[in-house]
């Protein structure tokens, strides 16, 4: 929770919306379109999910967070948040365990 929330407001910070996904209807109908469908999907992030389907797609969305994580983590959390590279390694350590628990079944909406 740490993590996710420093992350968000450092994002937001810098302009774009990481959470765009609710403000997306709005934006297409404020653009001037009138036929719009908006659809929720839920992406697990690892393999808890039960059909082999989700099972697969979870894997492979923890595949990408895992590899990225640091990638996208450091300068938002460092130059925004005010975190020190060690801390922020550390704060890393702690997401890739609890990413990797399968007690804990994240998702994303998307």
């Amino acid at each position: 929770m740490q993590w996710s929330t420093n992350l968000f407001q450092a994002i937001r910070e810098t302009g774009p919306e990481p959470h765009p996904g609710s403000k997306l209807e709005g934006w297409v109908r404020g653009a001037g379109f009138q036929k719009v469908h908006c659809e929720k999907f839920q992406i697990p992030i690892g393999p808890w999910a039960k059909s082999k389907r989700l099972k697969d797609l979870g894997m492979f969305n923890l595949a990408q967070l895992l590899d990225g994580l640091e990638g996208f983590s450091l300068r938002p959390l460092c130059q925004q948040r005010g975190f020190d590279r060690d801390e922020v390694l550390e704060l890393l350590d702690n997401v890739r365990a609890e990413m990797t628990d399968r007690r804990i079944h994240g998702q994303f909406d998307l």
